[in-house]
């Protein structure tokens, strides 16, 4: 098992472990800060606000980044905040507007104090990750659009956050190569979506449309509720072991004793 397949888990429970103490420790102060500026909603704003702020937020780059939500939805939601005044539009892309930009500080903020209040009596693993993901993150290619642009973003001075900005891009890299694994083998979003439901055991009734496309591809079986037929866990799996593949080449950037030490403090590290 390679240092990219080692890692991907590890890298996951940092980043979620920060994302979901922000709601409950931070929520209500960013939910007004909202409010004051008529946003009634901040969907898609953590995931954006990064590259709105540098104003890197491309219709591109917003598109891939949620590749697995609605399409139309993304768009429409980019619309509904361009009309209302808190973005606009820079060059090729979007920026915040001085409107919407406080909140998405204070996210960004919010985000550096929880991984503060994680991270702080890990100083070592902390310098050891952070110098990993560097070397990692000089490692991404232009096709990896996302991480590309990600890696623009003005990076902060604050430690903690910085680490945190840098695991997330880690992410967005495997992300690409997962996209690239199942996109190959002719899946679409939902199809892959409902493959992962199913092998979880989620009810996956309300999407007759993809269902019907897996079962005349064989991926799932006449059951009801459906499992992922032979052949179904068969590609599954190819898909991750590519997934893993791809990823490696990045992180083959990293030298056998760096890579162990990355994956040591990955496993130490609290979230």
């Amino acid at each position: 098992m390679g240092i990219a397949e080692q890692a991907a888990p590890e890298i996951d429970r940092l980043v979620i472990g920060v994302n979901r103490r922000v709601g409950p420790e931070h929520g209500e102060r960013l939910s007004a800060l909202a409010l004051d500026i008529g946003l009634e909603s901040i969907e898609l704003l953590p995931v954006f606000g990064d590259f709105l702020l540098d104003g890197l937020l491309s219709r591109q780059v917003a598109l891939l980044r949620m590749t697995y939500r609605p399409q139309d939805l993304v768009r429409a939601r980019l619309e509904e905040l361009e009309e209302k005044g808190f973005i606009r539009q820079v060059n090729s892309g979007f920026e915040a507007t001085e409107v919407l930009r406080p909140l998405l500080k204070a996210m960004r903020s919010a985000l550096g104090a929880v991984a503060r209040d994680l991270w702080v009596d890990h100083e070592v693993e902390v310098s050891v990750i952070t110098e990993a993901a560097r070397v990692l993150r000089d490692a991404i290619t232009p096709d990896q659009i996302v991480a590309a642009t990600y890696k623009r973003v003005r990076e902060p001075l604050d430690r903690y956050s910085l680490l945190e900005q840098r695991l997330v891009n880690l992410r967005y890299m495997r992300q690409h190569d997962h996209i690239q694994a199942w996109t190959d083998r002719g899946l679409t979003a939902p199809e892959i979506l409902m493959m992962t439901a199913i092998s979880r055991g989620a009810d996956t009734a309300a999407d007759e449309e993809t269902q019907q496309k897996l079962n005349e591809a064989g991926y799932l079986t006449k059951s009801d509720p459906p499992k992922l037929s032979a052949k179904g866990k068969k590609v599954r799996q190819a898909i991750e072991d590519d997934t893993n593949v791809r990823s490696q080449r990045s992180f083959d950037a990293l030298d056998a004793e760096s890579a162990d030490r990355f994956l040591e403090a990955l496993r130490a590290l609290p979230a």
